[in-house]
């Protein structure tokens, strides 16, 4: 986020006047692309991680348990999104019906936007039930960095949280073999 913040003020001093003149979707859309350029830099080849660029949309996969997407949060939370089905089914949690056993957590990744300033605040992560109903937002900070105030008023998350899978293993030397029966 820090890096899309340099680039808005770069942007800024550069050229005062684009940047006045930009729409509130146009001046989005811009951070949306800076955004994503610095997330393929610092992400394409790390292991685990899979980045999705299918204009319109944008996403990374984190193992096969995370999905998500960067959008600008308002102060109360909520992000704006073109009502598709794909963007409802994105903010929709609930298990995968295709691949039972293989539930997806659907985070929305992104920054608190100040309108008035316009301006990029905090980096946040959120868990939402449907696009309206955020059941968690929380602050994203630095490593070291201390705990930072935001907007918007920050919820842990207690529920849905992913589920560790259980494996048994048999002790050494009690495993039963076919050879055994």
């Amino acid at each position: 986020m820090d890096l899309a913040a340099g680039d808005l003020q770069t942007y800024r001093e550069t050229y005062p006047s684009w940047v006045a003149q930009h729409s509130e979707r146009g001046l989005a859309n811009w951070i949306h692309d800076r955004l994503w350029a610095h997330l393929i830099g610092e992400l394409d080849g790390h292991p685990g991680v899979t980045l999705t660029d299918g204009e319109p949309t944008r996403e990374l996969t984190v193992g096969i348990g995370y999905r998500l997407r960067v959008k600008r949060h308002r102060e109360d939370g909520q992000v704006s999104s073109y009502a598709t089905q794909t963007a409802l089914e994105f903010f929709a949690q609930g298990p995968q019906e295709a691949f039972p056993g293989f539930e997806e957590v659907r985070l929305t990744a992104g920054y608190e936007w100040d309108p008035d300033a316009r301006k990029i605040g905090e980096a946040v992560l959120s868990l939402r039930d449907g696009q309206e109903k955020v059941v968690w937002l929380v602050p994203l900070r630095s490593a070291g960095e201390p705990p930072a105030t935001g907007t918007v008023q920050p919820v842990q998350p207690t529920t849905p949280t992913p589920q560790l899978p259980s494996i048994d293993v048999p002790a050494a030397g009690q495993r039963e073999s076919t050879e055994d029966k």
